[in-house]
């Protein structure tokens, strides 16, 4: 009986060429909300729900609030904000980053003729209600 001999290539590994290390860069460090509230998490379990909503030229979020603290990008557009209990009015502008005001009602108008796109973010106990509308 005659035995197959049987070649196995030697792979030899190239040498990794050297990856530059990662780069973070912070974006936002924010200590409290729009309106001065300081932030604080809520406690237990959390879901955390990342949406991107557009808002039409001309159009507007109504009167609303919202029951834990909820982290707002402006990607595009203009957008002034008033909120209706203590009267503060902000004007956030693209790149922006926020914290909405926490059980306090505001809304929301597009100003321009740009729709606005707004990204959020809201960590809130898995199926509680994020924004309550006025």
């Amino acid at each position: 009986m005659r035995r197959a001999l049987v070649l196995i290539p030697l792979l030899t590994a190239a040498p990794a060429a050297a990856q530059p290390a990662p780069v973070t860069r912070p974006m936002a460090a924010i200590d409290a909300t729009l309106t001065g509230q300081p932030i604080t998490a809520p406690t237990g379990r959390l879901r955390v729900t990342v949406s991107e909503t557009t808002l039409a030229p001309g159009g507007k979020l109504a009167a609303h609030k919202h029951p834990y603290p909820r982290v707002v990008q402006i990607l595009s557009g203009r957008l002034r904000v008033t909120n209706l209990d203590t009267g503060t009015v902000s004007e956030p502008k693209p790149g922006d980053w926020m914290v909405d005001a926490v059980d306090q009602w505001h809304e929301a108008i597009v100003l321009g003729d740009e729709p606005v796109r707004i990204l959020t973010i809201d960590q809130a106990p898995p199926g509680a209600t994020v924004t309550i509308p006025r």
